[in-house]
């Protein structure tokens, strides 16, 4: 089943539509929600609370790329979880310490308006990458791997992986000065 077709059985409150849903990607959005949660239990009720969220937001919503949408609902809600239940690997917070460098400083949250224009800032950086480069900064920061797993599952060692993780950071805080970020 087409992603396409998923979508339109949501819209049309078929009762298989979660069914379908969870037969397609229930596998993927485990493995997110398993990477940035430590208790098994926390991953079953957040993916529960991902299924509701997508029940509910389709429609109005028609997502264009279906699978990066649910995957950002997933990454959303596990790390709401975690923050709330004070339960999450450490690898997160790793992870969010080694790109906080590169981000522009501030204790007060972005606007609405700043925040997409990093954001777009930081999509347009990591789409002049290469793929494994690309794969390798988001594996690390969306996905919140280990620089071990990362470099599992690139066939790289750790070594090249942590050299590459760091070169492609000082490369994103350079974009990000010329940008007017930094």
């Amino acid at each position: 089943m087409s992603d396409q077709e998923l979508v339109e059985r949501f819209l049309v409150r078929s009762e298989d539509a979660v069914p379908a849903l969870t037969g397609r990607y229930g596998p993927y959005c485990r493995a997110i929600a398993a990477g940035l949660l430590s208790d098994p239990r926390d991953v079953d009720e957040c993916l529960n609370d991902v299924w509701l969220s997508v029940w509910r937001a389709i429609p109005p919503a028609r997502p264009a790329h279906f699978k990066g949408w649910l995957a950002a609902i997933v990454r959303n809600r596990a790390l709401a979880m975690g923050r709330e239940n004070r339960r999450r690997p450490p690898t997160v917070d790793e992870a969010a310490l080694e790109l906080a460098a590169c981000l522009p400083p501030g204790s007060d949250p972005p606007g609405q308006s700043e925040f997409r224009a990093l954001a777009g800032a930081v999509e347009r950086f990591l789409r002049a990458q290469p793929k494994d480069v690309r794969a390798a900064f988001l594996r690390r920061y969306w996905y919140a791997d280990t620089v071990e797993d990362t470099a599992r599952r690139l066939g790289w060692s750790v070594s090249k992986t942590k050299s590459a993780l760091f070169r492609t950071r000082n490369r994103l805080r350079e974009f990000l000065k010329k940008e007017g970020f930094l």
